[in-house]
């Protein structure tokens, strides 16, 4: 509440300013977060919204084609996770400039041994620059520090003394009386001595210098950035190469760095330093998603790789105890992650096996999870990618939501299998089959699209979707109402912003019908009881046909 006016005043008037009716949510959907290995790439969990820039930043391995992949289903958001093992480190080039000064760093634009084999060299630009710079004196006949070196000797150069230009020479041998010395490589200005400039003596300088021109390789790609001017184009020309960025040392140092250039041959320079660090373990795979929860709460993620130890499954695992942390901080989403690309079609103890280890709604595995391009898709990524490229209440298993990119299956279980698996907590996937009987398979989607969870209410991926946006849009709306008084108009309120987000969904036919009280607590003061029931729409999934054959009473027709 906001109060207006002065209620100690005799005659006036005061105002309360209260909020009052529903809270508004806008809460997005379509975040698919994948989390693997690549060639290259930053290990910070970077966004995209298309494509585009996912192969020149991660360049090859299972994150760069999971990436990909994904953006064919449809999603508009997908969020990349690289992981690196302990120790990692980044490769770089220490620059100077031709005056000696330290410049900054040249860095690989991602982490990794990759990093050595970058390539760069600095040449003189195409063009010069023309430095401009006013300062005053310091009593002192100098030098006088510029902010560029590598002087041009040109005819329009000149430098002033409160607007008057003294004659400037480029040799110490002939400099002399009413002369200023440029120091070419040093940019410097020094005046003669006895002519010394006073602190309210104004200096003016223009001068040509040689602008840079920067040539990045990594052995595919080659960037050019020519004509640079300064230190902010510099890092900005560099950071658009997405093969590598720079780090200036100090923002007072301002000279641009000396080029690689000896004699009349252009030298080209190697990065250093670069390391994968050590052998990737679960922690590093752990490491990872904790950095994802640090940045974003998607709506699926997946997980290019299913153990690190062989024959553990260990990554399974730590995906659904990630999950389950997650949802313990109101930002539930949902897993998957494939069983190996070996799985053969009459394993399917093998599945069962893995999948009674895991009652978690949130958890997918997903059981023939490759098709047989080569290499092979992850259908894990693709299942996460499509799950949340579909609406609210919209079944990936639906035909027309088959998934993108995919060729055919790698492993194919016959349908009593399929079956089987499904009913122990496999998500199997199948190819939708042709009208005739003349038609090949087509389209690769799952058979019905669920979790690991036992229960029949949350077996299914559509349905927790639905469930999990609506807890997120419940903690929303809660904490708008901390620390409110515990009235009847803000109980209500927040009934109604609760209201307002289910209405919509029975609307749109997400959920079916739902119950709602809020309450105050009788003893806790501090406490408001929400109790919430919810029914999800469901999907038809069998028919049951019922035909009656023989006489019909009134049947017949007429011509």
């Amino acid at each position: 509440m906001v109060r207006y006016g002065n209620e100690n005043a005799l005659v006036g008037i005061t105002l309360d300013l209260r909020p009052m009716g529903p809270v508004p949510v806008t809460i997005g959907t379509g975040i698919c977060a994948i989390v693997g290995t690549s060639a290259r790439g930053p290990v910070e969990p970077t966004g995209f919204r298309s494509p585009t820039p996912i192969a020149p930043l991660y360049h090859a391995g299972d994150l760069k084609e999971a990436g990909e992949l994904a953006f064919m289903q449809g999603v508009p958001t997908v969020y990349l996770v690289r992981v690196l093992g302990k120790g990692y480190a980044i490769a770089k080039a220490t620059l100077q400039s031709l005056s000696g000064d330290t410049v900054g760093d040249l860095k690989a634009n991602s982490p990794g041994s990759w990093g050595n084999s970058l390539l760069y060299s600095i040449q003189n630009g195409n063009y010069n620059g023309t430095l401009t710079e006013i300062f005053v004196g310091d009593k002192s006949v100098g030098p006088y520090a510029l902010q560029r070196d590598d002087i041009v000797e040109f005819a329009s150069n000149y430098v002033k003394v409160n607007g008057v230009k003294r004659d400037i020479v480029y040799k110490l041998s002939d400099h002399g009386a009413g002369e200023v010395l440029v120091d070419k490589e040093k940019g410097t200005i020094t005046f003669y001595q006895g002519e010394a400039p006073t602190a309210a003596d104004q200096i003016s300088v223009s001068l040509k210098f040689r602008t840079r021109k920067i040539t990045l390789y990594d052995g595919d790609t080659v960037y050019v950035a020519n004509n640079i001017r300064s230190i902010p184009e510099l890092i900005s020309a560099i950071g658009n190469s997405q093969l590598a960025v720079f780090e200036e040392y100090n923002a007072t140092v301002t000279k641009l760095p000396k080029t690689t250039v000896s004699g009349d041959k252009v030298q080209t320079v190697a990065l250093t330093g670069g390391n994968d660090g050590d052998a990737i373990t679960v922690d590093d795979w752990e490491k990872a998603l904790y950095r994802l929860s640090q940045t974003v709460t998607p709506t699926t993620v997946a997980l290019c790789d299913w153990e690190v130890e062989s024959g553990q499954y260990d990554l399974v695992g730590l995906l659904s105890g990630w999950l389950t942390w997650m949802a313990g901080q109101f930002r539930p989403c949902l897993g998957f992650v494939p069983m190996e690309d070996t799985l053969g079609a009459n394993e399917a103890s093998k599945v069962l096996d893995l999948c009674a280890g895991y009652n978690n709604r949130l958890l997918t595995i997903v059981a023939n999870a490759w098709d047989d391009q080569f290499p092979s898709k992850n259908i894990a990524v693709a299942r996460a990618a499509k799950e949340a490229a579909c609406a609210l209440g919209e079944s990936a298993a639906r035909s027309y939501n088959s998934m993108d990119g995919l060729r055919n299956l790698l492993t194919v279980f016959d349908d009593e299998t399929v079956d089987v698996l499904t009913r122990g907590g496999a998500d199997v996937m199948i190819q939708k089959k042709g009208v005739y009987p003349y038609q090949a398979t087509r389209g690769i989607r799952p058979y019905l699209g669920i979790s690991t969870a036992t229960d029949w209410q949350f077996m299914r991926c559509v349905d927790n979707r639905t469930i999990n946006w609506i807890i997120v849009a419940i903690k929303y709306i809660t904490d708008q109402y901390y620390h409110e008084r515990r009235t009847k108009n803000v109980l209500t309120s927040l009934k109604q912003s609760l209201c307002a987000v289910l209405d919509d969904q029975v609307e749109l036919e997400n959920i079916r019908t739902y119950k709602l009280s809020v309450s105050a607590h009788p003893v806790d003061t501090g406490r408001v009881d929400i109790d919430f029931q919810m029914e999800n729409i469901g999907h038809i999934e069998r028919f049951r046909v019922t035909m009656h054959v023989g006489v019909m009473s009134g049947g017949g027709f007429t011509v």
